[in-house]
């Protein structure tokens, strides 16, 4: 039996509807399937423009924010309504650090439709609480030209931003200190220079040089010395005003823009508590540390209009104190300008002098007090300079020392003196002993072993008819390495004596370990012997103090026979003075001996 017609029909109809039902599904189905990969790649570019530094944003028409994600510098879910950009203009954010001028300038862009590239501005980041440097850049968009916005991005430039401000800081200052340097100075001196002449005032430059800095570094370590650079500055700071200028050089050096200070007594009050502040102690690593200064101080307009001029004089007075003795302040005035020029006048003429032949030596007996016999010379450097003419140590040698000429110069001393001692034993006259002063320069920066040697073997002098005089200020270096010097040439024959005793630095306890041999006395103490009761203390103690530790003692600057009395009652061994003879040429000084020597008996031998 045959279906009817209709349920036929009927049957067809449904399966057609199952077969579109189900293609229907069927397209449901792989329609939610790529919107839920759309959505999950939505996601996963959130998530990776969130992690990066740039973001993206749109405006509409009216130049209010659609759109902002990625970043997350600016929308995030810790973002409040204060710095949710979405329906806000950008300049009714909170952003920062924008001119009102460069305001101007993107709100004219905006206006007129420009494109625009690095607008930089600073906001408040909701996910790190801190300001961000940004730099935006945008496009305006057209529909069949009709204007529908601005789209553009963001990024997050604050690392870049922190180290170009680093560079451009370390341009203008130290980067140990944080102080100003030499060319932002420059500029400050300019300003306090400026703001003086508009109100008729003055300002001070103070040139300040660490006292032996160099020993800090040395003994206790370069860590020691910045940690040392650090705290001055700190300290320096402290002691003055805003308004001031506290500045690093180099190395130790700082200088300091005082201004409304007008004169000496409108400085003095900051220059003191400078040097209070300085030599109070500070540990490092459980040591105490303590400097001083040597300030030199020059003021506007009186010594100078300019910085360099300014500095060049602060730098001249600071020499002075210095030269005094360090740890003091000393203001300019014009004799140290003319003692500087006198200073390089000497240096140059020094430079030539040794090749010249310019330099002499005077010789200058050294007599037995109790016997009256000649016991040694002593070797005198002079300079016949033919600007100058007969010049003195006094006068020159200082020059000589800070340039480092005294190392050639004294090189030369020493052997033209053991020549001219040798030359004397040639002749017949009896073999005395030539006493050379050292320099402290010497021993730092020559080897000094290795001069002494060659100018024995090359004049070929023995060496016990050699003494070498050494300044107290020697033992202001490297004490072991002096000492051991020492004990090496006493090995070969020479002696040693103690310069200008009792006006340096020198420890007692060193004058044992030194095995000298002699102690001089100076000739300041001498002259006041019969003068003041102190001087005369000071002298009866060395003579005691050298004759304990078994060291003869030789008085300098004895010129009348009442102080030779006196110092034969006090019980000194030698003497040395015009008393018996004032320094003279080697020729001279060879008709002197001859006389003495035939007006006596045969000399005690040195």
């Amino acid at each position: 039996m045959n279906p009817h017609p209709d349920t036929q029909a009927l049957a067809q109809a449904r399966a057609q509807l199952q077969r579109e039902i189900a293609e229907r599904e069927a397209i449901q189905a792989r329609y939610e399937a790529q919107m839920a990969q759309l959505r999950a790649e939505q996601a996963r570019l959130r998530e990776l423009a969130e992690m990066s530094s740039e973001w993206f944003w749109e405006m509409d028409e009216e130049l209010r924010f659609t759109r902002v994600y990625g970043g997350g510098l600016l929308v995030s879910s810790a973002a409040t309504d204060a710095h949710n950009p979405l329906g806000k203009r950008r300049w009714e954010l909170p952003i920062a650090n924008v001119t009102p001028e460069h305001w101007r300038e993107h709100r004219h862009m905006l206006e007129t439709r420009q494109p625009f590239k690095d607008f930089v501005y600073q906001i408040l980041s909701p996910l790190t609480g801190q300001l961000h440097w940004c730099s935006i850049s945008g496009k305006p968009v057209f529909v069949d030209g009709v204007f529908k916005g601005y789209h553009g991005i963001g990024i997050d430039i604050t690392e870049r931003k922190q180290v170009e401000m680093r560079v451009e800081f370390l341009a203008y200052h130290d980067a140990l200190t944080g102080l100003p340097n030499r060319a932002l100075l420059q500029d400050r001196m300019q300003q306090a220079i400026a703001q003086a002449e508009r109100a008729e005032d003055g300002l001070a430059l103070a040139f300040i040089d660490l006292d032996n800095f160099k020993r800090i570094n040395d003994s206790l370590g370069h860590a020691a010395g910045d940690a040392l650079l650090r705290e001055i500055a700190l300290r320096l700071k402290g002691c003055v005003r805003e308004s001031d200028t506290v500045s690093r050089q180099s190395g130790d050096e700082f200088i300091l823009v005082l201004s409304g200070v007008d004169g000496v007594q409108r400085c003095i009050p900051t220059l003191d508590k400078i040097m209070r502040r300085l030599q109070e102690p500070m540990l490092f690593e459980g040591k105490e540390i303590s400097a001083s200064a040597s300030i030199g101080v020059a003021f506007y307009p009186q010594d100078g209009a300019t910085f360099d001029e300014l500095r060049k004089k602060a730098d001249l007075a600071m020499y002075r104190s210095k030269d005094t003795g360090r740890n003091a302040y000393y203001f300019y005035d014009e004799a140290m300008n003319n003692d500087a020029e006198e200073h390089l006048l000497l240096r140059n003429g020094l430079r030539l002098a040794i090749e010249r032949g310019e330099f002499v030596l005077h010789y200058q007996p050294q007599m037995d007090i109790r016997s009256g016999r000649l016991v040694g010379v002593e070797a005198l450097l002079r300079w016949q300079s033919p600007t100058f003419g007969l010049v003195e140590p006094g006068r020159f040698i200082p020059v000589a020392e800070d340039s480092g000429l005294i190392v050639p110069i004294g090189a030369w001393v020493l052997e033209q003196a053991c020549r001219q001692a040798r030359a004397w034993q040639d002749d017949g006259l009896p073999a005395l002993t030539v006493a050379v002063n050292l320099s402290a320069v010497q021993f730092r920066r020559d080897d000094m072993e290795a001069t002494v040697d060659q100018a024995l073997a090359r004049s070929g002098l023995p060496p016990h008819c050699l003494e070498l005089e050494l300044t107290e200020s020697i033992l202001l270096q490297d004490v072991e390495q002096v000492l051991t010097l020492v004990r090496r040439l006493r090995q070969r024959g020479m002696h040693f004596s103690i310069d200008d005793f009792g006006t340096g630095y020198s420890s007692l306890a060193y004058l044992k370990r030194m095995d000298i041999d002699k102690l001089k006395i100076d000739r300041s103490f001498v002259h006041d012997l019969d003068q003041t009761a102190d001087a005369a203390a000071i002298v009866e103690a060395i003579v005691e103090m050298a004759h304990k530790l078994g060291l003869r003692t030789i008085a300098e600057g004895v010129e009348s026979p009442e102080l030779l009395d006196r110092l034969r009652d006090i019980g000194c061994d030698e003497a040395q003075g015009y008393l018996h003879a004032h320094p003279m040429p080697a020729p001279e000084f060879a008709r002197y001996l001859r006389t003495h020597f035939q007006d006596r008996a045969q000399p005690q031998l040195a």
